[in-house]
């Protein structure tokens, strides 16, 4: 993926985006909703005017307006970019933590009830605890809460599974 002297300045934007997204050619595609070789047949000068839907697929995927990933300068577009970016968000930090304990929790008491869990019922669970405890605003409530819902939905998976509820 050679940079061309004559290549239009979306291809030279396209380049420099992939570089600081950490994207390759085929990855990007994908990730937009392309076809596989579709950035590479852009790089590549096989595709010199790509349609709107395809380079708004783009510019959403690599976190830019179809504007800044068409005409926009490298170095503008990488400052725009840095600038925008939001410190570490402590929410998520927090979010993390509830789906990690949730996740840990919910393993140990299975093992404790001799409950075998298949793997989309325990993502399951593990989704409807953490849908239930994300309304909470405080965080010592929603840890303590973890442990009871995790035991009423076990309990109730081995009520399933004996009353041949269970696949």
């Amino acid at each position: 993926m050679k940079k061309n002297d004559n290549e239009p300045k979306w291809v030279e934007n396209l380049r420099v985006l992939l570089a600081h997204k950490g994207f390759n050619p085929r990855s990007l595609s994908l990730a937009a909703g392309l076809n596989a070789t579709a950035v590479r047949d852009m790089l590549e000068g096989r595709a010199r005017s790509p349609r709107y839907d395809t380079v708004e697929a783009l510019a959403k995927t690599l976190g830019v307006t179809p504007a800044q990933l068409m005409g926009g300068k490298p170095e503008t577009i990488l400052a725009q970019i840095e600038s925008e970016r939001p410190a570490t968000d402590p929410l998520a930090d927090d979010e993390l933590n509830l789906l990690t304990e949730i996740i840990a929790k919910l393993q140990e008491s299975a093992q404790a009830y001799r409950q075998s869990l298949r793997p989309d019922d325990f993502a399951a669970m593990v989704t409807s605890i953490y849908r239930q405890l994300g309304n909470e605003k405080d965080a010592s409530t929603r840890k303590a809460e973890i442990t009871p819902r995790i035991e009423s939905l076990i309990a109730y998976e081995s009520l399933r599974q004996k009353t041949g509820g269970g696949r």
